[in-house]
Parts: structure tokens; C-alpha cells; sequence
């Protein structure tokens, strides 16, 4: 009797199953699918609404329904019926089907939305917005953990000039990048770092995916695991050169695929800046501070926010406040030149030049080329220099017998010398007119005659780049008069003069 009643559970179970997986489909459902095949959207779409309609929780319905309208370039609906799809697909091959649709959905969505974005570039900030807004709204909607349509979209409304919205949909941004900014900040790691030092850091990753991008580099992306949670590690090889970490993603949805999850991921930092101008510009500095932080932590090497904190610490005459934070900066990392570098700026601009030469030697001990400081250093030896030559002149005031003491600041001038002279070894930098004034100006002082008389053949040189500066002509008639030549002084003169009145 127990084993013939346990055969008829089984029975009745197995019928209940069979039922169930040869349930007849609905005549609107069966006709759609019919339709869809022969690839008649619009008759399929009339059908599927009906079969949504009785059955809402038919997944595959709602998928249909999300292609069909995608087909029919009806982008809003395809999001939202491809967002049911998801919500009632709990059971494989649906739920990995629908996983794959609203992937592509929004890349391509994501796409058009680029594509609009271009264009609205080349037009100007007088054409219209809509189409963009729509189609970056639709792709954040389907995939509201990528951010990169937040930071077309935050620039579009910064570009038109509605602040309000600019920084609201930035500060969107902000927070939808966050968890990856934290976990760089957590184990002090920056873009740009070697991803060798951050996988030394954090452990053999569990796989590695590598291909090539439009440019011929290598993108590098790691699986790891952290704090038992999988995290996505992105690189960039380019030839020749190591892999440098450029993003870094985790806790991301259990829905995703995996190739969604592998998709190389680089964070972008100029959204942080915009929203740092922005707080700026509304007089906001507290947050703009904030933003600033946030991403020199990450990105020390921005020089333009790094002077932008300290011209926002100057306006609230705080600049004890950010020299204290730097040096607190500069303790914890001694051997970051960019730390270094903007610790002697501050120093520099508060007049204590020695203290600023010692860190900028620090950063340059550690980088020779470093641009930034070795333009700076060269600046500061200079400004120390004329701090000096104004007490000299002092002196000659009081006294007119009295000989100033060159040898106080000839030294000064000959090392700043050397330093822009290194600056200027970069081709990129061999024009730059202040770096060419500025020795101009230390070769007649220290009356090296030779190279004063070639530094005037490089300025004359550097005419073609200049025909709409009035302060280079201005410049080249004060050099002129100083040589005694008449006629070319009053020439540049008169050209700065035409120049400043048509400005």
C-alpha cells in the first residue's frame, strides 16, 4: 500500500507538470509571435499590448513588446517594456534574454544619445537640447549604475547655461561614482597608478580580460575580489609603457551579464571639476573645497583644481588653512611630487621662498622634468631675487653713493636662468613668451650681453604667434628702447597701442 501510494503522488505531480508546460498560449500571444517572425512590428505590437494586458506577468511578452517598439524607433517604450521584461523574468533562458536586451538597449540608446551630443557640439549652444535629454534620461533609466550618460548629460545643461540643472544632475554624478572614488581613497590609490603597485596591493586577480581600443592600447580589465565582494579593475597599456589604472567598479547588479560586468570602465573626472567651477561661480566655496578634495585624492595630478582650492582659500583669506592641509599632505606622502609642488605654491605666494625652493627641490629630486616645479622654482628664485634688488634700491635712495651688492642676487638670477632655460628645452615650451621675458630681462640685468642679444632674435622669432598681443609689442619696444633702438621701439609701441584700442 505506502509503495503504490507513493506512486500515485508522483503521478499526480508529474501530470500537474506536464499540464503546465504544454499550457495552450493565448490567440493574441500566439498571432504577435506569428507577426513578429514575419517581421510585422506594428501588427505584433497591437497583439502583444492585448496579451500584456490579460498577462501581465509574461515576460517573454513584454520582451517582444520591448523589440517591436525599439524597431519602431519608439526608444521610451522599448525602456519601459524591456524594464517589465526584467521584473517578471525570474527563470532562465528568459531572465539571461532579457538581461542581454536591456544591455544592448542601452548601448545603443547610450550611443544615439553620444551621437546627438556630437552634434549638438558642432552646432553651437543655441540648438536644441531635447532629443539628448530624452535619449540620456532613457539609457540612465535602463542603467542607472553607469554613469557616463550623467556626465554628457550634467554638460549639455552647463553648456545651454542652466546652472541649476547642470549642478544637480553633476552632483548625480558625484554620488553614482562615489563607491568607486571611496575605494581608491580607502587604499590610496590614484589614476594613473601602475596597476602592477594596485594588484601587489590587493591580491592575484581571479581572471583577466585584455583587448585593444580604437588607438591601438591595451585595455586591461581584472576581476578581484574585495572584502568578499567582486570588483572590476580597468587599465590602459600603451605600447611600450605599463598598465596605468584608470577606473575601478564593485557590487555591481547580480542581473548583469558578465561582459557587462568586464566592460572596461574608466571614471572621468571632468565632471568634478565642472561642479567645482560651478560651486565656485555661486560662491558655494565650502563645497566647491569639497569637490576639489575629492578628486586631488584621487587625481593629484590636476593642477588647474589644485590652484583653484588655493585661489578659493586666498578669496576667504584662508591660505594658512590649505598650507596647513598640504603640509598635513605632504607629511603622509613625501615621496608625491604633486603634493610637494603645490605645498611650495602656497609657500611661494605667501613670500617664504626658501621653504618653497627646499619642496620644489624635494619633488624635483624626485622628477627632474617635472614641468610645473621647474617652472616654479625658476619663479621663485626670481621673486626672491627682486625682493632683494628693491632693498638695494632702497639703499640708493637713502644714499646715492651707495654701490649695490650684486653678488646678493646675481646668484638668484643665474639659477632661475638655469631653470627656465631647462623649461625651455622642451620644444613644446621653447616659445612660450613669459619663460622668453623672463630671461630677457635676468641676461640684461646680469649683463650677459651674448645671450641677451640672441634672447631678442628668439622674441623676434616668436612674432607670428603673437600678431594680436598687445603685451608682446608692448614688451619688444620697452627691449628695443633699452638697446637705444629708436625706430623699432616706436613701432612695437604703436602696434600694442592699435592693438589695445581694437580689443
Amino acid at each position: 500500500m505506502k509503495l503504490m501510494k507513493k506512486h500515485i503522488i508522483l503521478g499526480i505531480l508529474l501530470g500537474s507538470l506536464i499540464i503546465q508546460s504544454f499550457q495552450c498560449a493565448s490567440p493574441d500571444f500566439t498571432g504577435a509571435k506569428l507577426a513578429y517572425n514575419q517581421k510585422d512590428y506594428k501588427k505584433a505590437l497591437v497583439s502583444l499590448e492585448k496579451e500584456v494586458g490579460k498577462n501581465p506577468t509574461n515576460a517573454e511578452a513584454w520582451y517582444l513588446l520591448a523589440d517591436c517598439h525599439f524597431r519602431l524607433n519608439d526608444f521610451k517604450k522599448a525602456t519601459e517594456n524591456s524594464l517589465q521584461a526584467s521584473k517578471h523574468a525570474t527563470k532562465e533562458p528568459m531572465k539571461t534574454k532579457v538581461a542581454d536586451q536591456l544591455f544592448f538597449l542601452w548601448a545603443e540608446i547610450y550611443n544615439k544619445g553620444t551621437n546627438s551630443y556630437n552634434e549638438f557640439l558642432g552646432k553651437g549652444k543655441s540648438s536644441d537640447i531635447n532629443e539628448i535629454v530624452e535619449l540620456l534620461e532613457l539609457a540612465i533609466t535602463l542603467k542607472p549604475e553607469n554613469s557616463e550618460p550623467l556626465a554628457i548629460l550634467s554638460n549639455v545643461y552647463e553648456i545651454k547655461g542652466d546652472t541649476a540643472k547642470a549642478i544637480s544632475s553633476y552632483e548625480r554624478y558625484v554620488q553614482q561614482i562615489k563607491p568607486s572614488l571611496e575605494i581608491l581613497k580607502k587604499n590610496n590609490f590614484t589614476i594613473g597608478m601602475s596597476r602592477e603597485d594596485v594588484l601587489r596591493s590587493l591580491g592575484k586577480p581571479v581572471s583577466t580580460k585584455a583587448f585593444m581600443d580604437n588607438n591601438g592600447d591595451s585595455l586591461i580589465v581584472d576581476k578581484i575580489v574585495m572584502s568578499g565582494n567582486e570588483a572590476y579593475l580597468s587599465s590602459v597599456k600603451k605600447e611600450g609603457g605599463k598598465a596605468l589604472i584608470e577606473g575601478i567598479r564593485s557590487n555591481l547588479p547580480s542581473s548583469w551579464l558578465p561582459q557587462e560586468k568586464e566592460r572596461f570602465f574608466a571614471i572621468n573626472i571632468r565632471p568634478i571639476v565642472n561642479l567645482s567651477y560651478l560651486y565656485y561661480g555661486s560662491k558655494a566655496f565650502d563645497k566647491a573645497v569639497e569637490m576639489i578634495e575629492y578628486s586631488l585624492s584621487i587625481n593629484p595630478i590636476d593642477d588647474e583644481l589644485a590652484s583653484l582650492k588655493i585661489q578659493i582659500y586666498d578669496e576667504q583669506g584662508k591660505s594658512d588653512d590649505v598650507l596647513k592641509s598640504l603640509a598635513i599632505s605632504v607629511e603622509k606622502n613625501p615621496n608625491n611630487k604633486y603634493f610637494l609642488e603645490q605645498y611650495a605654491r602656497v609657500l611661494a605666494r605667501q613670500k617664504q621662498y626658501d621653504m618653497a625652493i627646499v619642496n620644489y627641490e624635494k619633488a624635483l629630486a624626485i622628477d627632474p622634468n617635472f614641468e610645473n616645479a621647474v617652472f616654479n622654482i625658476g619663479a621663485c628664485f626670481v621673486n626672491k631675487a627682486v625682493d632683494i634688488i628693491d632693498e638695494e634700491n632702497k639703499k640708493i635712495d637713502a644714499n646715492s653713493k651707495y654701490k649695490p651688492d650684486e653678488t646678493r642676487y646675481f646668484p638668484l638670477l643665474s639659477k632661475a636662468a638655469d631653470y627656465f632655460s631647462q623649461y625651455r628645452s622642451n620644444p613644446v615650451n621653447k616659445d612660450n613668451l613669459g619663460v622668453l621675458q623672463q630671461l630677457s630681462d635676468i641676461y640684461l640685468i646680469t649683463r650677459q650681453n651674448d645671450k641677451f642679444k640672441k634672447m631678442i632674435t628668439d622674441l623676434e622669432a616668436a612674432e607670428p604667434a603673437n600678431l594680436t598681443n598687445a603685451a608682446y609689442y608692448e614688451y619688444m619696444g620697452k627691449v628695443y628702447a633699452k638697446q637705444g633702438m629708436k625706430e623699432k621701439a616706436d613701432k612695437s609701441f604703436q602696434m600694442a597701442d592699435t592693438l589695445k584700442k581694437n580689443q
